[in-house]
């Protein structure tokens, strides 16, 4: 019985985890995942890079020498004054000196942890990036859905009179979904062979950009036509003088 109970709950969590990764919110287990074990991949990563300062280790060990020593001895001579019958007995414990000590170094660890929480929550509340982000925005079919969703708001709204010199500001000041699309992503405007007024989406981040399939609308064509990505750069050479000034990448 303890066997099957232990299955059921193992193939109840593979259920729960394949759902949340199957509607794109894999986040709800990489959340508690990284708040329980991310402090392994953080010692690994930093550890080897810190530099280690003999001195003032030294001189450290040596301030919590002094600091430990001095209060065993003024907490004993105070014990003694305090207590005299007692303390003939049973003198002022070294343990008891040292739990002290050890007491106040965690206070102080822990208000600078406090402060240093508190920096953090405040940046990440203050900060326009996202606290989670999915992996599945950089699949390659859903930067396409994204360049293509992006090509038809810009071509929109050139057809309502936008200039295309302020197409990206207007699209970084859209939605917050547009906003995000539009950071991510280069959206140059382009003339078609007979002047009509088009756009060309792709990814600003070069390494993206060297898989990621490019999106061009508009421009005289009927429907939205995909570039691959080997042909973005040849594309962008031969369209130099078909892009509008000051927007090209």
């Amino acid at each position: 019985m303890k066997a099957m109970k232990v299955v059921s709950w193992v193939l109840g969590a593979l259920f729960v985890m394949s759902f949340f990764i199957c509607i794109g919110r894999e986040w709800l287990i990489q959340v508690p995942l990284t708040l329980a074990l991310g402090w392994v991949a953080f010692l690994l990563r930093v550890v080897p890079e810190v530099t280690w300062r003999w001195g003032a280790i030294a001189e450290t060990v040596g301030v919590g020498a002094v600091l430990g020593v001095g209060t065993h001895l003024f907490l004993r001579r105070l014990w003694r004054q305090l207590r005299p019958e007692e303390a003939e007995a049973r003198p002022w414990p070294v343990r008891w000196s040292a739990s002290l000590v050890a007491l106040l170094v965690l206070l102080f660890s822990a208000t600078m942890s406090t402060v240093g929480i508190g920096h953090h929550v405040g940046w990440l509340v203050s900060s326009r990036e996202p606290l989670a982000q999915s992996s599945w925005r950089f699949l390659p079919s859903r930067v396409r859905w994204d360049n293509e969703e992006l090509c038809e708001k810009a071509r929109l709204l050139s057809k309502s009179g936008v200039p295309d010199a302020r197409i990206i500001q207007a699209l970084l000041g859209d939605d917050e979904k547009t906003r995000d699309q539009a950071e991510r992503l280069y959206v140059v405007p382009w003339n078609g062979p007979g002047g009509e007024a088009g756009f060309l989406v792709f990814p600003r981040d070069p390494i993206s950009r060297g898989w990621a399939d490019a999106v061009r609308c508009g421009g005289g064509l009927k429907e939205l036509e995909v570039v691959k990505a080997a042909e973005l750069p040849r594309l962008l050479s031969e369209s130099q003088g078909q892009v509008a000034a000051g927007t090209a990448p």
